[in-house]
């Protein structure tokens, strides 16, 4: 995400933009205006290596103490981990060698309290609108949650207890539990039996 005062000291024109339909909305439930969509190629350096590869911005018309943010999809594409309690983010290179980039931590101080004097707004993407007031969170996560019809009895799978649905039959039962203990045993994320 960049924001637009920052696609402005670009010096990048708005016909650059690309449409950007859907809508999104910040944490106190506003909606976010979005300029658009801009593919840049950005580089990423620690001093003495570089690497520039090209990433998707979307561009949002609003206030914050930083220039962009960079998602989860960008940072896995480039092979990068950040760690926020370290400052520092590492990448591969093209030659195979490590890029490491340091934040600075009086810049980063200085952020966060130009941040909070201004109280700017934090943006988070998303596609769904914000939940209707006196909605729980436990109530949006029930909607959510597949429920199993008819009868349940309850199982013990990997030392934890879940619903079953009567209806299935002994053998299917028995693939749930080999999978789901399979799946808890190795850490892997359990499947969607619904």
């Amino acid at each position: 995400m960049m924001f637009w005062s920052t696609f402005n000291k670009l010096q990048l024109f708005p016909d650059q933009l690309r449409p950007y339909t859907r809508c999104l909305y910040g944490f106190a439930g506003d909606q976010v205006e979005v300029r658009g969509h801009i593919e840049l190629r950005t580089t990423f350096m620690d001093g003495t290596t570089s690497r520039t590869t090209s990433i998707r911005y979307l561009v949002v018309n609003g206030p914050s103490a930083y220039n962009v943010l960079l998602g989860r999809p960008a940072l896995n594409r480039i092979g990068a981990i950040a760690s926020t309690r370290h400052m520092k983010m590492k990448l591969p290179s093209l030659e195979g060698t490590v890029i490491t980039i340091k934040s600075d931590q009086k810049e980063a101080k200085k952020c966060y309290e130009n941040s909070l004097k201004t109280k700017r707004g934090v943006f988070v993407v998303t596609t769904q609108p914000p939940r209707e007031e006196g909605v729980t969170r436990a109530e949006i996560a029930r909607e959510r949650r597949p429920e199993p019809t008819g009868d349940v009895m309850e199982r013990e799978i990997g030392g934890k207890m879940f619903n079953l649905g009567k209806s299935l039959s002994q053998e299917s039962q028995d693939q749930v539990v080999k999978v789901d203990t399979l799946t808890l045993s190795h850490g892997l994320p359990l499947p969607c039996l619904a």
